[in-house]
């Protein structure tokens, strides 16, 4: 049964012992930021506090789905479900989209309060200084942004942080590379100004799907419907064109200025640094906000692996990659774009014996909208469990040849957040690129050149397998999973 709005997967969190409320008065500055990082970084439950510094009814909630339990748990599945099977269900489900529902404003909980024109104040929410360093208090880090073609009319759900600048005002990148972005330059292009609407706080499979970056032009609440396996609900905002999952916690419209620059950031990124520093961006003018009563203020505070972001980009990126592979004629057996790669690595493994597959399975990859910025990429053998890091490094050391099985690709394209860059490199968006073969030679002969493998899978039979597996625990371990 899926989720009606994030207070129901709260619950469900608490339920199966993964969230912590915390009574104790915590600030907004810093100290919700930094409990909610080493929430993160010790795969903790995600906390939940509910007396916040100087903002009395109002409630943060840190790291909504810092691990890939917590994921499971809100897609309905058991929080023990495996990376393997989490992937297999978003490839099975994706394959029937479900349309959204549309509900009446007098059936939408975002819309218990509204406030709108000289009613806005930003500043009533308990945004949260997240990192020290950072350039503001970010009240836009786990999100729906809602934004429409304005040639096509597809509507795009992603999720752009956006800091607070002012009472009525938010300041944050719009970058061109990005679905928002190129529907921004077409905004720009017949000078207007672009709407747009922040739904924070929605249901979990939302925050998930708006943070994935699926396919250009695909529907993100058709998806949220098909994951969830039942419509999710949205209903139409104030002052703009626009809908918005009706269970939100916070739903903030407007219109991203055409001319109107403000300084945002520096940031701590997804990268596990600060790496963009501050900049100038264009600035997002609030019409008007609508919340719930006591409304609850989702932060996701990125920084080194595991967070919401690596989770997101690299569950869907490799069930995307995996459906590409195998449409360009890859023998692709599993691919996984680890959360510790921050999305700059792809792990493929194959079956068969094919000439240069691991050129092939790169290019792939490369020319693909999903792995386009994954500088890294391993191919392996299909006696090689991509999920699992240590079988992946096995092979590398063992099979890549340390000069003719790495290739590189000089002056390819690249992302500012690359911080292997030098300025000029990120400046200009200059980047390398690189793949490790990590597959046997074709021209080696299976008996006498490859090595056999030692392990218990490989290296045991059958009967002597199944009789260890049976008698495992009266030998005085623990059940295995």
């Amino acid at each position: 049964m899926a989720f009606k709005d994030l207070r129901d997967y709260i619950s469900a969190l608490e339920q199966h012992g993964q969230l912590k409320r915390v009574d104790r008065e915590v600030d907004w500055n810093i100290e919700a930021g930094a409990i909610s990082r080493l929430v993160y970084e010790k795969g903790l439950p995600s906390p939940l506090f509910e007396n916040v510094t100087g903002y009395p009814g109002y409630r943060l909630f840190g790291a909504p789905i810092s691990t890939f339990s917590k994921l499971a748990i809100a897609l309905g599945l058991d929080p023990e479900t495996s990376i393997k099977e989490l992937i297999n269900f978003y490839l099975e489900k994706k394959k029937d989209l479900v349309k959204p529902v549309f509900v009446d404003k007098s059936q939408a909980p975002c819309k218990e309060n509204i406030d709108i024109g000289d009613q806005v104040d930003l500043m009533k929410f308990p945004s949260p200084m997240l990192h020290e360093g950072d350039g503001g208090r970010y009240l836009c880090t786990w999100h729906i942004n809602v934004s429409k073609d304005p040639d096509t009319g597809w509507i795009n759900w992603g999720c752009y942080r956006a800091m607070v600048s002012g009472k009525n005002t938010l300041t944050g990148p719009v970058s061109p590379a990005k679905h928002m972005g190129s529907q921004y330059q077409k905004y720009k292009a017949k000078n207007i100004p672009m709407p747009f609407a922040i739904a924070i706080g929605p249901e979990p499979v939302s925050g998930f799907i708006a943070g994935a970056r699926v396919a250009a032009n695909l529907y993100e609440a058709e998806l949220v419907g098909a994951l969830r396996q039942e419509p999710i609900e949205l209903v139409k905002c104030e002052t703009v064109d626009l809908e918005v999952p009706a269970g939100s916690e916070i739903v903030i419209e407007g219109e991203i200025s055409l001319t109107e620059k403000d300084w945002e950031g520096p940031f701590g990124e997804f990268v596990g640094y600060s790496a963009t520093g501050r900049n100038k961006a264009p600035v997002w003018n609030v019409k008007a906000i609508t919340y719930r009563n006591n409304p609850i203020i989702t932060m996701s505070n990125t920084g080194v692996p595991v967070d919401e972001y690596h989770l997101d980009v690299g569950l869907v990126r490799s069930a995307e990659l995996y459906n590409r592979l195998r449409a360009d004629g890859i023998p692709v057996v599993a691919v996984n774009a680890p959360p510790e790669g921050v999305g700059f690595l792809v792990i493929v493994s194959v079956s068969g014996n094919t000439p240069n597959i691991a050129e092939k399975v790169t290019s792939s990859i490369w020319s693909s909208p999903q792995g386009s910025n994954a500088p890294f990429v391993f191919v392996v053998n299909d006696d090689v469990d991509v999920f699992n890091i240590w079988e992946v490094m096995h092979a590398m050391v063992t099979k890549c040849h340390p000069y003719r099985d790495i290739w590189r690709v000089e002056r390819a394209s690249a992302i500012p957040f690359m911080t292997f860059l030098n300025a000029y490199e990120r400046q200009h968006r200059l980047g390398a690129k690189v793949y490790f073969d990590c597959t046997w030679p074709t021209d080696w002969d299976p008996v006498s050149e490859i090595p056999p493998k030692i392990s218990f899978d490989a290296n045991y039979s059958h009967e002597v397998k199944e009789h260890v597996l049976k008698n495992w625990e009266n030998y005085g371990f623990i059940r295995l999973a």
